[in-house]
């Protein structure tokens, strides 16, 4: 059987990780067709797509990139028939947006599968969902430098909330930093009832959620310290839980991510 080819549009920490491991074999079943980006790393300059067109011929699309990216480039590969690992996920806030991605899945029998990321846990936060949920909040602390200007950064002294919202507001507030959020937002009970913290901490070294679930199915409290990735805005797990959903679709055996 030939091996599914996966393109990549973006070439951040997350899309160079992601091809990388294609490119080291170290997915089974999956090959990597190209990557899209308007400035590829010197080791990915020979597998460089020319344009959006090249993408039809991907079996497996994963956008790392940006919002913009998903609202210029997903639909017609959904409408397609494509499988699109979404990882800006903050971009289906917009809910004309998302009803016409939805739409566009449903009517070419594409997916949008979304990695669980750095906050995890999101099979969880679906069973919830189904059992019922009355309550979630996702609190991301980051180092300062990622969320405030430089001089903000290094006058902040003790932990400071920068925001306390709904999801639908924090990912306009905060594009780069809160597709975790989304996520959360997506696999529970929405992104107008999923409440969001952000904490500016000068005393992290890493980048933390503390996810919080209440509801008929009973408590949850998850709080991950992720480390970050060569963008400080992004945590290192990030790609790897990519590559552990390519990993999920190209495998007989499937674990929920």
């Amino acid at each position: 059987m030939e091996p599914k080819r996966v393109a990549i549009i973006g070439t951040g920490a997350i899309g160079v990780a992601v091809a990388e491991a294609l490119l080291a074999g170290e997915l089974p079943g999956l090959s990597l067709l190209g990557v899209l980006t308007e400035s590829p790393t010197d080791e990915l300059l020979d597998v460089r797509l020319s344009g959006p067109a090249d993408l039809d011929a991907a079996d497996i699309v994963v956008e790392a990139a940006s919002h913009g990216a998903v609202q210029a480039l997903v639909r017609p590969l959904l409408a397609a028939g494509k499988v699109v690992v979404l990882v800006s996920t903050g971009a289906l806030a917009d809910p004309a947006l998302r009803d016409e991605l939805f739409a566009a899945a449903t009517s070419g029998g594409g997916r949008i599968v979304v990695p669980s990321g750095a906050v995890g846990a999101l099979d969880l936060v679906v069973a919830a969902a189904g059992a019922g949920l009355d309550e979630v909040v996702v609190e991301q602390r980051k180092p300062p430098a990622s969320l405030l200007s430089a001089d903000e950064a290094a006058a902040l002294a003790e932990p400071t909330v920068v925001f306390d919202g709904t999801v639908a507001e924090v990912v306009t507030r905060y594009p780069k930093t809160t597709n975790v959020a989304a996520s959360v937002a997506l696999a529970g009970i929405g992104f107008d009832r999923t409440r969001a913290l952000v904490v500016a901490d000068p005393t992290l070294r890493a980048n933390q959620v503390r996810l919080t679930l209440r509801g008929d199915f009973g408590e949850a409290e998850l709080t991950l310290a992720n480390v970050p990735s060569a963008n400080p805005k992004t945590s290192a797990i990030v790609a790897h839980s990519v590559i552990a959903t390519l990993a999920r679709l190209g495998s007989p055996l499937v674990i929920p991510g």
